[in-house]
């Protein structure tokens, strides 16, 4: 599948967490779109975490957008200058829940909504997480911690009292690795991050 071709790019708005752009497209079958519109927020880093009993840290928070309490897994953005996936996601996990994990494992990309948005998600697994601090939140952060069994998880995410993309794939993808023994067997080879992946 040939790809589209820009013949005009407008930013509509341009700010330090969101940037709108209104392009003109070409088809490869020659259809054209003269306001096909582009959304870019922050790379951000989620992380699903298991203590050493099989269960997930996840949090509950309010999203404005939403309207509701929604169950998530730890999940934060870049902050400016920062480039390493794997730092902002041990940041996040910290300030979110307190917790830390000295075994993890990139999972991948996720895309959060493919049609209009060019963000990515980077996903990982950090597994033997155990509590070291309080939370650290931000002002404009409020959210509780919960802490759910793994198989109860795959049902919340079957069932969609868990529904977020990212945090629905984190759960689903590390139930398989864990039924099929798909993930690192020691903490060298769980702490090792493939550059190449990020």
């Amino acid at each position: 599948m040939e790809r589209w071709k820009t013949e005009r790019s407008e930013a509509l708005l341009d700010t330090p967490w969101v940037k709108v752009r209104r392009d003109a497209v070409r088809l490869s079958n020659g259809a054209k779109i003269d306001d096909f519109y582009a959304i870019t927020i922050r790379d951000a880093a989620a992380i699903v975490a298991l203590d050493g009993e099989g269960c997930l840290i996840l949090k509950r928070e309010y999203r404005y957008c939403q309207d509701r309490e929604l169950l998530e897994i730890p999940a934060g953005a870049f902050n400016d200058g920062e480039t390493d996936p794997l730092a902002v996601a041990q940041r996040e996990l910290l300030e979110e829940t307190g917790y830390v994990s000295d075994c993890w494992e990139y999972l991948g990309q996720t895309v959060e909504s493919s049609a209009k948005m060019t963000n990515k998600m980077h996903l990982f697994l950090a597994r033997n997480c155990r509590k070291v601090a309080e939370q650290k939140l931000d002002e404009t952060e409020e959210l509780t911690v919960e802490r759910v069994p793994l198989s109860k998880a795959v049902d919340m995410v079957m069932t969609n009292e868990i529904c977020c993309n990212s945090s629905a794939h984190g759960i689903l993808r590390t139930a398989w690795m864990m039924e099929t023994r798909r993930f690192a067997e020691t903490n060298e080879k769980c702490c090792k991050i493939d550059s190449d992946l990020l």
